[in-house]
């Protein structure tokens, strides 16, 4: 085993005795008004990722340890209708970059909600907030099934200057029809040019819910067995010419002796027109699946994603993923090891294998 390997292990098992120690409570750090109707919550999520990546060109090996994740959380309600979320991120810190270097800290925002609920029908969501594109693309990074969100599930965000999926305005969101349908429709930044005469960004999402919803800002990777949802979205995006629309299919089941079963499919459809000329006309999919067992914690996973140009580029992409949960403390404290391949175009297959552990409290 190598130091690097040994190292990691070393990290990995002490991670396993924290629980113990008190770490993961079932309430995080909380200050309450005295009149019990306000507080304050913190917590922070730290992902250790070890990490190995093939280049068949040059017959080598990238290796890596470094933070996935490290993100300090701060949540709770002003009063009955007024509720706030706000999270900061340092990704892939001390990964190294290509020329070698490791990434160094650049902690930032990453989520501000601001809530305001009239009622179960309508509520204002204002911020810079997650834009309501897909399933997979609504989930917190907490509740992930694989090891981590699909590679193509964000793929608007650079173009339309977002952050991993953010971006800054408000939205209108609601759960009618004895909560079996939501509704989210936002107006956002999106993308600015010289002078900013760029016309807005307009989002709508509807999601039906044939059981249990999910009323919450951000979305469930697994329940790990916990509630039955079936959830059939559809989404759209545009800003002048350029569009977006999703179809996605999630489905959490509970199974006998508290055994579970998850799958997901998300589809999206981009063109980015002339007001994003450079967002060429493509296709995006994902597929995923896990089984939870109740009585070991274990979990396997399978992901698969690919990138489909509308014309012949060349660098159309796939990738497929499998691997196993060791979900301890279910997601508040977990191991996941996840083995794949991906491929673009017709260069050499890339082999890649990621072990990661996850504490959370919030």
């Amino acid at each position: 085993m190598s130091k690097h390997m040994r190292v990691f292990m070393f990290l990995v098992s002490c991670l396993i005795v924290l629980p113990d120690a008190g770490l993961c409570q079932d309430n995080p750090l909380k200050v309450m008004s005295q009149d019990g109707k306000s507080y304050a919550a913190f917590g922070f999520l730290a992902q250790g990722q070890a990490e190995w990546i093939t280049n068949p060109l040059t017959d080598t090996t990238a290796k890596n340890l470094f933070l996935r994740r490290i993100r300090l959380i701060a949540g709770g309600k002003v009063n009955d209708k007024l509720s706030f979320f706000i999270e900061t991120d340092s990704p892939n810190l001390g990964k190294a970059e290509v020329n070698g270097n490791k990434t160094a800290e650049r902690m930032y925002l990453q989520d501000v909600i601001l809530t305001y609920k009239f009622r179960d029908e309508f509520q204002l969501d204002g911020g810079m907030l997650l834009v309501p594109m897909s399933h997979n693309g609504l989930q917190g990074a907490t509740s992930l099934l694989p090891v981590d969100y699909g590679p193509y599930s964000f793929q608007a965000s650079s173009l339309t200057d977002s952050r991993v999926g953010r971006d800054y305005g408000l939205q209108a969101r609601g759960y009618v029809f004895n909560k079996h349908l939501e509704y989210r429709a936002g107006v956002f930044q999106g993308r600015r040019n010289p002078g900013s005469t760029y016309p807005f960004r307009y989002t709508t999402r509807l999601v039906w819910y044939p059981f249990e919803a999910e009323t919450g800002f951000f979305y469930t990777g697994t329940t790990l067995g916990k509630k039955k949802i079936l959830a059939l979205g559809f989404s759209s995006d545009n800003q002048g010419s350029y569009h977006s629309q999703a179809v996605d299919f999630f489905c959490d089941q509970p199974l006998r002796k508290g055994d579970g079963i998850t799958l997901q499919a998300d589809y999206t459809h981009h063109d980015g027109g002339v007001t994003l000329p450079q967002f060429l006309p493509q296709h995006a999919w994902l597929a995923e699946a896990g089984y939870y067992f109740n009585k070991t914690k274990l979990g396997p996973f399978m992901q698969l994603s690919g990138l489909r140009y509308a014309l012949d580029t060349g660098n159309n992409q796939s990738k497929y993923l499998g691997g196993l949960a060791w979900w301890i403390q279910g997601h508040r404290f977990n191991i996941k090891l996840g083995i794949g391949r991906s491929q673009t175009g017709n260069s050499p297959r890339q082999l890649q294998v990621v072990l990661q552990s996850q504490v959370y409290i919030f």
